[in-house]
């Protein structure tokens, strides 16, 4: 018996994914912030629930930071993200969680046959930011 046919990935969220997301981790980090809005995640919470690095986790959080998807609260001396829901763009997350939890699989796939610009990453590995603490 033939299978139906997949629906594509909404353009809205392709778009979002080509302009925000650069991996696999960085979509788990929004997803697990943007589910919590109302609290903060500190880079080592969210390497401990993502079962990640802590190196990994603060990079995937400045680079959301950098995408103006997340903003960072100083707490106590710690940093913490919270999302930032007026963030522009930040409407689309809904869209791409539910397709994420429904085609993870074309999802991923789509992620990842759109590598960073190389260039790019290259001279942000290098670019000092002052808004990076």
């Amino acid at each position: 018996m033939k299978q139906p046919a997949e629906e594509p990935i909404p353009e809205t969220v392709r778009r979002f994914i080509i302009e925000h997301i650069n991996s696999v981790e960085s979509l788990e980090v929004l997803l697990l912030l943007s589910a919590g809005t109302i609290r903060e995640y500190t880079a080592e919470e969210v390497s401990q629930v993502l079962r990640t690095s802590l190196e990994s986790a603060t990079a995937r959080l400045r680079e959301l930071r950098r995408s103006k998807l997340l903003a960072a609260v100083e707490n106590a001396g710690s940093l913490g993200y919270r999302f930032d829901p007026a963030a522009p763009g930040a409407k689309v997350v809904t869209d791409l969680e539910k397709v994420y939890k429904t085609r993870r699989v074309s999802v991923i796939s789509f992620i990842y046959a759109n590598p960073t610009d190389p260039l790019r990453a290259f001279s942000d590995a290098f670019r000092l930011r002052k808004d990076e603490s």
